[in-house]
């Protein structure tokens, strides 16, 4: 059974010219009660399988593929459709291969001041990456001579995503492809978890705007999120949040600061990936009619979206 086949039709002139065809009414929606949803005879949670499509699912529960539908009328997450559906383990990797490439480097986003308790003492925000650089041009590693395509700043983590990068090679210039003996070559520098990790200058191609670096993380394992690792109910929050491990969880050492200047030797932060892992795995359970509900359940709609 096709989802809208349950749609009443109506009569809509494209052309403007008078003439009126018939069109599903595709703005009609019905979500059902609270009261309905609450039932706990009438729903239960179900895992969908790595890779399960939809319609798959519903063959599994219901014994036939025409009840996908109801997954996404119950479940206020998959209002939005296939696109927050649960992607496979396969197709996750994927997507963290075409999306995730690249680095994510951050400045400092200090300010310079006299007085850090006067507003008119503020002199200068020499790495802050407001008013710099310009989506889509090219920038290049002074001391790495990496370079890539600008795709992303984030201000609020003082991000630079630089993406389709391609690593410096050894005593050349990116810019020129001149010899230049002051290059080292390699990925942009800054990474935390090496045990060199220098900074560099990082020069934009075409609004020849520059930042000194500050860190610099593959983007597939750069901070999504920064929080405290003091709060009273750290290992609870993390177990829960984490399915019960805290492997991805990247800690920041003392020897180091966060974006901002402060000693931050408390606070942890939370990788894209782990992000999104954890974002997967929630959207993997989600509610479903029960079977001996799923009839009513369908005819009651169908009188709904045709009142």
């Amino acid at each position: 059974m096709s989802f809208f086949k349950l749609f009443p039709s109506t009569q809509y002139d494209f052309n403007r010219d008078g003439v009126l065809q018939n069109v599903i009414d595709i703005y009609r929606s019905v979500r059902p009660e609270g009261t309905y949803i609450d039932n706990v005879a009438a729903y239960k949670n179900t895992s969908i399988q790595n890779g399960e499509r939809p319609d798959v699912l519903s063959l599994r529960l219901y014994g036939t593929t025409d009840y996908y539908w109801t997954f996404f009328v119950i479940n206020e997450h998959l209002h939005d459709g296939l696109s927050v559906w649960p992607m496979s383990q396969e197709d996750l990797q994927e997507y963290y291969a075409a999306e995730y490439n690249g680095y994510a480097v951050s400045s400092k986003g200090g300010i310079t001041a006299l007085d850090r308790n006067s507003d008119l003492a503020i002199t200068g925000y020499p790495d802050s990456l407001a008013d710099r650089f310009v989506v889509g041009e090219t920038v290049y590693g002074g001391i790495s001579g990496a370079k890539g395509t600008l795709t992303k700043k984030d201000l609020d983590l003082n991000q630079l995503i630089i993406q389709d990068v391609t690593l410096g090679t050894a005593g050349i210039d990116p810019a020129t492809g001149n010899a230049k003996a002051s290059i080292i070559g390699g990925g942009f520098l800054g990474d935390p978890d090496l045990s060199s990790n220098s900074s560099e200058t990082i020069i934009g191609g075409t609004s020849g705007d520059f930042v000194d670096t500050y860190r610099s993380w593959k983007y597939r394992v750069a901070p999504h999120h920064y929080y405290s690792k003091s709060l009273s109910n750290t290992d609870s929050f993390g177990n829960v949040l984490y399915n019960g491990t805290e492997s991805s969880q990247r800690p920041i050492t003392a020897a180091e600061n966060i974006p901002g200047g402060e000693s931050m030797n408390n606070v942890a932060y939370i990788t894209n990936q782990a992000h999104l892992e954890q974002l997967n795995f929630d959207r993997s359970t989600i509610r479903t009619i029960s079977s001996q509900y799923i009839e009513q359940f369908v005819e009651d709609f169908e009188e709904l979206i045709n009142a």
